[in-house]
């Protein structure tokens, strides 16, 4: 069942965040909205939910549930946080830790007894939250000191946020043991000393604000379900969501049955927006009389808002050698508000007439534009405006669209024994890739080697 995003209070908590895990509903403030609307039901869904098999969740939720329990303050959540702990001492989430100091002395007996439990190699983490926790208890002074016989720096770091001067003597005689020469730590000791001398500051924490962790409205993660619930979808009561399940077919083989979906929503559906992105999941389905004839009759109507005649003539792309075709895609890029999806028609053409509009929309004002300029001098390898693409690395907007365009344009020959070159030729120009971005260069190279006839590299690999 996909729950109505924009009204999820009518549905249980629980409902909604098996939905939210199964990938049914976006993250944003409608999800978290209906949850905090009834704490005390939603407090009991998410321990309820905590509890459960997660082995078939699409989305892990266990950050949003670490964020819940600590806007609540809820001490029933501590055992699901120590449970994050446990996973993996030695790499504990920042919002675990500052979710359990802001519990306050509810986590200060399972944590002594987490401590415990864990062994001298894990348990520095669990240390650091008691130090952190701002509560004066000798069990914690005295685990803070035993600390000091084998970690010396770090236990100095955890005295010091503890605060407590009566550690001072047992630094002392740490100090006294410290050669001369180690200048380091004898500056982390007294650093330390003086610490604990001066007033301890009063701990001011800023108020968490989990409305920051969210977008205020998101689109349903449409990417993440099977074939036949994306194509439910389609038939969905609210457009946001019919736009994004035919967003999701773009560049897909179509079944019969999809096809037959899409051109009825390009057709008849009352949204532009949903109209333009059905169109555009139809492009691989031009060789279908029915779809072309559809999309030639649509583009000739003089009425047709722009935001579905770009989406159209997306959709078009493939049939760029008609000439009504490509005087449609032109007329289109002399609207202003047409001009980002004219200029995505053209470079999806490839069609040779388009080569020359590019380039002059490296530096629009308009993010769209400028988005499909850089695809367009990367699909047609304009070698002349590599240096303004490598400029765009620095983009944060367009460094991922500029990755792969400079790696479509790079001038080189291309050969499945010169790829990985080129792929650390195209790391060293942009100071670095990220996971992401490699694996990014790598499909456009492997797209490059198709194009010349080749078998891909890469994806064999994966493979």
């Amino acid at each position: 069942m996909f729950l109505d995003p924009d009204k999820l209070l009518e549905a249980a908590p629980a409902e909604i965040l098996y939905a939210a895990a199964r990938g049914r509903i976006g993250l944003d403030y409608r999800f978290l909205d209906s949850l905090l609307a009834r704490r005390d039901e939603s407090l009991r869904a998410a321990l309820a939910f905590a509890e459960r098999d997660h082995a078939s969740d699409r989305i892990d939720l266990t950050p949003d549930l670490i964020a819940l329990f600590r806007h609540w303050k809820a001490p029933e959540g501590i055992p699901f946080l120590l449970d994050s702990i446990r996973e993996d001492p030695e790499d504990v989430p920042d919002e675990v830790i500052e979710a359990l100091v802001e519990m306050g002395q509810p986590a200060l007996e399972p944590l002594l007894a987490l401590y415990e439990e864990l062994d001298e190699s894990g348990n520095g983490e669990a240390a650091f939250v008691l130090a952190s926790l701002g509560i004066a208890d000798e069990r914690i002074l005295e685990i803070l000191l035993e600390r000091l016989e084998f970690d010396v720096p770090d236990t100095l770091l955890l005295l010091t946020v503890y605060g407590d001067p009566a550690a001072r003597p047992a630094i002392e005689a740490v100090a006294v043991g410290v050669a001369p020469a180690d200048t380091q730590l004898r500056k982390e000791i007294d650093d330390a000393l003086a610490a604990l001398s001066a007033p301890q500051p009063n701990r001011q924490v800023d108020p968490f604000d989990i409305r920051a962790l969210y977008p205020e409205e998101t689109d349903l993660p449409v990417e993440l379900l099977d074939e036949d619930e994306r194509a439910g979808l389609l038939d969905h009561p609210v457009a946001s969501v019919r736009v994004a399940a035919a967003s999701s077919f773009f560049h897909r083989k179509l079944s019969a049955e999809e096809r037959k979906k899409l051109l009825h929503l390009a057709r008849r559906d009352e949204s532009a927006a949903v109209r333009a992105r059905a169109w555009e999941a139809l492009t691989e389905s031009t060789e279908e009389t029915e779809v072309v004839e559809a999309m030639l009759t649509a583009m000739r109507n003089p009425d047709l808002l722009v935001e579905e005649r770009g989406g159209l003539l997306v959709g078009l792309a493939p049939e760029a050698d008609r000439n009504e075709v490509r005087k449609a895609i032109t007329d289109l890029y002399h609207v202003p508000e047409g001009r980002a999806k004219a200029l995505e028609a053209m470079w999806r053409s490839l069609h040779p007439s388009f080569r020359d509009y590019f380039a002059k929309h490296l530096e629009d004002p308009d993010l769209e534009t400028r988005r499909s300029a850089v695809w367009g001098v990367g699909h047609y390898g304009i070698k002349s405006e590599l240096d303004r693409l490598r400029k765009l690395f620095e983009d944060e907007e367009l460094r991922s669209d500029a990755l792969f365009a400079y790696t479509l344009a790079l001038p080189a020959e291309i050969s499945r024994s010169r790829v990985k070159g080129l792929l650390a030729r195209i790391e060293k120009d942009a100071r670095g890739l990220s996971e992401m971005e490699e694996e990014l260069v790598k499909i456009a190279l492997d797209e490059r080697l198709s194009m010349a006839g080749k078998e891909p590299v890469f994806q064999q690999q994966e493979d």
